[in-house]
């Protein structure tokens, strides 16, 4: 069975699907589009905009129990930068090149390190380092280059066109083919039960 995910990669709940969505990849042919919810949009983080994320994040801990430490709080949404996802987007492109299976386990590592470490991963200096402390080193050097960012930058669009052919809003979004066509997975299945995802998504199929 083939599915397709959309995320971005500064979206707090796609953070929350992220286990669920890897396990899914063991099983399943994972196609992953970034959407570009969060790339390039000139956005700061205002005490406001702060203030909101932080108990956004907190509801998805409780819902997920996903971490969100105290020093990603006061580092990252306390620091007033840039909320950009482009270098990670980027980077998350040039992983796919090893599979969407390897992409979502260092993406992975690179979440955790904005959430729980408080690296500011809108930098593109700061997500160079992680991949080569990742073990990503051709990656690293790859990733900011305008031939990779123009790639990505067709590949956002080929996610924004598949948010617009389903017609749906906002991530993270899932998508499974079936007999009848493709069906919109419901959230519920990436937030809750991750090690599970893969029978929960058999068994909600098969109630269709």
């Amino acid at each position: 069975m083939k599915l397709i995910y959309l995320f971005d990669p500064l979206c707090g709940w796609c953070y929350a699907s992220s286990q669920a969505v890897q396990n899914l990849a063991t099983t399943f042919e994972v196609s992953v589009f970034a959407t570009g919810l969060f790339a390039d949009t000139g956005r700061k983080m205002t005490p406001a905009f702060a203030q909101h994320a932080w108990a956004n994040d907190q509801r998805i801990a409780q819902l997920t129990g996903q971490p969100f430490s105290e020093t990603y709080h006061q580092q990252i949404l306390q620091g007033c930068g840039e909320f950009n996802s482009r270098a990670l987007s980027n980077a998350c492109f040039a992983l796919l090149a090893q599979g969407s299976e390897t992409m979502l386990q260092v993406f992975a590592e690179l979440q955790k390190a904005r959430y729980v470490d408080g690296q500011d991963t809108s930098q593109t200096a700061v997500v160079r380092q992680l991949l080569q402390n990742l073990g990503q080193s051709a990656v690293a050097e790859s990733f900011d280059l305008a031939e990779n960012q123009a790639k990505t930058t067709a590949w956002i669009e080929q996610g924004q066109a598949i948010s617009a052919q389903f017609g749906v809003q906002g991530v993270p979004n899932l998508f499974a083919e079936t007999e009848q066509g493709w069906v919109n997975v419901p959230s519920q299945l990436l937030y809750q039960n991750a090690e599970s995802a893969v029978e929960n998504l058999k068994n909600w199929l098969d109630r269709l």
